[in-house]
């Protein structure tokens, strides 16, 4: 809903613009004539401030739309501190879904501590096609979502991967953020992303035009057949050239990321 008002209120702004250029160009060839009437001198005043305060208008409401959105945003990522999401589990008719991720945990991942009694809820999301769908897993104390998440690496050669519920605005940064800086330099932390920057230092962002600041402070050079404009939709270009992004930092065991 928030993507739909911003939307709609660009579409506003575009349309309010193109009318009042076209205005502007009217008064223009008025007021470049030989000693133009003074009502019209005046009227071209009066329209000028008027298109000022338009304008400012038209950006409080963006300004709030994105602070109700963000508002809305850390109340979704709240709702979802228990949840995790478990990839690549094939996908049966009829399946037993809380035992199959019981047998993940205690089986796969030998986790004593976690078992079928702590989790919540558990269900597949999206529609059914070729590739097994994601299984949601809620569980009833964020201790045991903690405890899966730190020990997802013992996963590693399964197939299975274990990844945090973003909502759809962290997830569309984190994805862009990917794509630009390199998929071993993000990662997210209990609903943040973090990313490690060409100078190695590390930065948490959540929304996307916070990651337009960060990739305006390190632009790079697209590789061939890159896409020289953006990497993450309007708004994120590429500028300057900056040498190839750094190996990611050692993480520690215990630091909760995808």
């Amino acid at each position: 809903m928030e993507t739909k008002l911003a939307a709609s209120l660009d579409n506003m702004k575009a349309l309010l613009l193109s009318r009042m250029t076209a205005h502007e160009e009217k008064l223009e060839k008025v007021t470049a004539a030989n000693s133009p009437p003074a009502d019209i001198i005046e009227l071209r005043s009066e329209y000028l401030k008027f298109k000022g305060f338009v304008l400012e208008v038209l950006s409080s409401f963006s300004t709030q739309i994105e602070l109700l959105s963000q508002g809305h945003d850390r109340h979704e990522t709240a709702m979802r501190k228990k949840v995790l999401l478990v990839h690549g589990v094939p996908e049966v008719k009829q399946e037993r879904l809380h035992d199959v991720v019981t047998a993940v945990l205690t089986s796969q991942m030998k986790l004593s501590e976690v078992g079928g009694s702590d989790i919540h809820v558990c269900h597949r999301l999206g529609y059914s096609n070729r590739s097994p769908r994601p299984i949601l897993v809620r569980f009833f104390k964020t201790e045991h979502r903690h405890l899966v998440w730190d020990n997802k690496k013992s996963l590693k050669g399964s197939g299975i991967t274990i990844s945090e519920f973003l909502t759809q605005m962290r997830h569309r940064a984190f994805t862009a953020a990917r794509k630009y800086f390199g998929i071993t330099n993000c990662w997210s932390v209990e609903g943040k992303i973090v990313i490690i920057a060409p100078d190695k230092s590390r930065h948490k962002i959540e929304y996307m035009s916070q990651l337009e600041e960060l990739i305006a402070k390190f632009p790079r050079c697209p590789s061939d057949g890159d896409d020289p404009v953006s990497v993450a939709g309007p708004g994120l270009a590429t500028g300057a050239c900056n040498d190839s992004l750094p190996k990611t930092l050692r993480r520690t065991r215990n630091t909760r990321r995808n």
